[in-house]
């Protein structure tokens, strides 16, 4: 066990720090994160009168729903490349070498490149921080702002990051790129009353806008979901699960492409 431990802190740590020393990683999600804050500069006067006349635990829900818009489409991409990028440099042939199972430095490999590339997302996310507490002058927008960071941003997170570490090992990068971007767009924000089918508005959102509205109370008119608290843990707690299914079905994808090597 603590072979497995160890083995597995040094992958995380490894990747870490791969993926942190990526210009792209933080070009990309400045970028995005940029264009964002662009969209809502025109309204920012009318943004402050709406959400901070609302109690701050839903002011800092929506603060996440803000930060969940764009920054998590540059996110997947950026995380998509992760497998075939070893398998490019070779990486992979030395890793396959070490005692170590292929579960363990997946683990670890998850865990690195999830941690390196939110760092940016954190960032926007505290700077909105700030915002808040500056305008409002109001403390408990910090232990709101840990809890919706862990309740609304996380979950959808590791969710996308478990698809965009195991699509690739079987499809072509960009495609998959291509593709994630457009579920993207067409799983968090596409109604249906446009006629075309969505999960926009259920329970695997992983904008997290059921979350917001189930565990935080937002108004429908900030959050266009009307949720309750049973359904927001149950989206919290689906999006979870289902990361973790997806890096098992990786897992064994993993062990039989390495079996028939």
């Amino acid at each position: 066990m603590s072979n497995s431990i160890t083995a597995c802190g040094g992958a995380l740590r490894y990747e870490f720090l791969m993926q942190i020393r990526r210009r792209s990683v933080w070009v990309s999600l400045l970028l995005v994160g940029l264009l964002q804050i662009m969209i809502y500069v025109p309204h920012l006067s009318e943004l402050i009168n709406l959400y901070f006349q609302i109690p701050i635990n839903q002011t800092m829900a929506e603060l996440a729903l803000m930060v969940n818009t764009l920054l998590p489409a540059a996110f997947g991409c950026l995380i998509a490349d992760r497998l075939p990028r070893d398998r490019r440099t070779r990486v992979e042939e030395l890793l396959m070498t070490m005692p170590q199972s292929p579960g363990v430095r997946l683990i670890g490999k998850y865990l690195g490149s999830v941690c390196a590339t939110l760092l940016p997302v954190l960032v926007f996310f505290l700077l909105g921080t700030g915002f808040v507490l500056y305008h409002s002058g109001n403390i408990a927008c910090i232990p709101f702002a840990l809890a919706t960071f862990g309740a609304i941003i996380l979950p959808g997170i590791l969710f996308i990051s478990a698809f965009s570490l195991a699509c690739p090992a079987i499809m072509w990068v960009p495609l998959y790129q291509f593709c994630f971007v457009g579920y993207w767009f067409w799983g968090n924000f596409l109604g249906a009353r446009n006629g075309i089918p969505t999960l926009n508005g259920t329970i695997l959102t992983p904008s997290g806008k059921i979350t917001a509205s189930g565990i935080f109370g937002l108004d429908p008119k900030h959050s266009g979901i009307t949720a309750s608290a049973i359904q927001g843990w149950e989206s919290l707690l689906l999006l979870v699960s289902l990361a973790i299914l997806v890096l098992c079905i990786l897992w064994l994808v993993l062990r039989w492409q390495q079996a028939r090597q």
